[in-house]
């Protein structure tokens, strides 16, 4: 979000933005609900208040809120990190669906008035239905706006003659709603926890440890070129891959040997799992230097520990007890 990083850091808060000396604090669950109970509340009354009471919505005889909006309220409120809750398939989804559900109802039961009989008016309704909701599925697919409300949100015009009626007004309806929706998720959601994710598109992604590996490296008995090596290399194993994205293409012939990852984990007589060491020739401060030159780029926090040191982004603060702990894994790494 480099935009929001030039808004007061007041507003941008609010905007799902946090600094990259910001620390995630844990919150108890119960917090959780409450502030979703509340979100959720105030997110429907508002959209009803508006539409039951509103002079505008009232002349065109709105119903009080379109139903789709209920299954939205609880991705924006309770799964909030989930790419299908984030402004742009809020919007996106909603709005497509919107618009594909009054197109196909006034091209299915607008231009006809008269009906033969009321098995036709069914048959034509149903059809309609299935047609709006996998079209309005497809165009979001190929958006990238995917919003599982927004198929219901194309059925309503179709199936539900109450906003049969309203004809184009359900565009409005549906975008005001959809607003409304966002802006009380980035409101209450903000206090204690961070929405949206992204607005637009997610940044680029962290590094990784994978923790299968990193759970085989620290339960590996003692091999015999040591621990501090065993560890080291398969530290380097699991980022290798990603790491090497990041160093300088100048420097690719130098290294040619050190970077090639040899065979992982292979089986032996003496234990069930073991690591083959890279070459000897591997530049552990250069893994290191690419490791934070990423994090600083991409605002990614990280823990990295040696052999003797513990190095961690500016932004982390450690407790007394986390620090005891990484210390603990520290002394295992280091030669006896």
């Amino acid at each position: 979000m480099p935009l929001l990083k030039k808004l007061p850091y007041a507003l941008s808060h609010f905007l799902g933005y946090r600094g990259p000396d910001h620390t995630l604090k844990s919150i108890p669950v119960w917090r959780i609900y409450i502030w979703c109970f509340i979100a959720a509340w105030l997110g429907i009354a508002v959209v009803e208040i508006i539409f039951a009471y509103g002079p505008s919505f009232q002349s065109h005889d709105t119903p009080m809120i379109v139903a789709s909006f209920g299954a939205t309220a609880v991705l924006v409120y309770g799964v909030i990190e989930s790419p299908l809750a984030q402004p742009r398939n809020v919007i996106g989804g909603q709005v497509i669906g919107a618009l594909v559900g009054v197109i196909i109802s006034q091209l299915f039961l607008g231009i006809q008035t008269n009906w033969a009989s009321a098995s036709q008016y069914t048959a034509v309704q149903w059809v309609g239905g299935a047609t709006a909701m996998a079209i309005s599925l497809l165009v979001m697919q190929i958006t990238k706006c995917v919003h599982p409300p927004g198929g219901a949100t194309a059925l309503i015009p179709v199936v539900t003659p109450s906003f049969l009626e309203i004809k184009w007004f359900y565009i409005g309806v549906v975008v005001l709603s959809a607003v409304i929706q966002v802006f009380f998720a980035c409101l209450i959601n903000n206090i204690d926890r961070r929405y949206p994710v992204y607005w637009w598109a997610p940044s680029e992604l962290p590094i990784k440890v994978n923790p299968t590996e990193l759970t085989a490296v620290l339960s590996l008995p003692r091999s015999a070129h040591g621990t501090e090596d065993v560890v080291a290399d398969n530290l380097t194993v699991a980022e290798e891959g990603r790491l090497n994205a990041s160093t300088d293409n100048d420097n690719d012939n130098d290294n040619n040997n050190g970077n090639k990852v040899a065979q992982k984990y292979h089986n032996s007589s003496s234990s069930s799992s073991s690591v083959t060491a890279y070459e000897k020739n591997i530049s552990v401060d250069q893994a290191i230097s690419a490791l934070q030159k990423h994090a600083q780029h991409s605002d990614t926090k990280y823990i990295l520990f040696t052999s003797n040191a513990v190095i961690h982004s500016p932004g982390i603060s450690l407790t007394d007890s986390e620090r005891q702990s990484l210390e603990t894994v520290m002394h295992r790494l280091s030669p006896q």
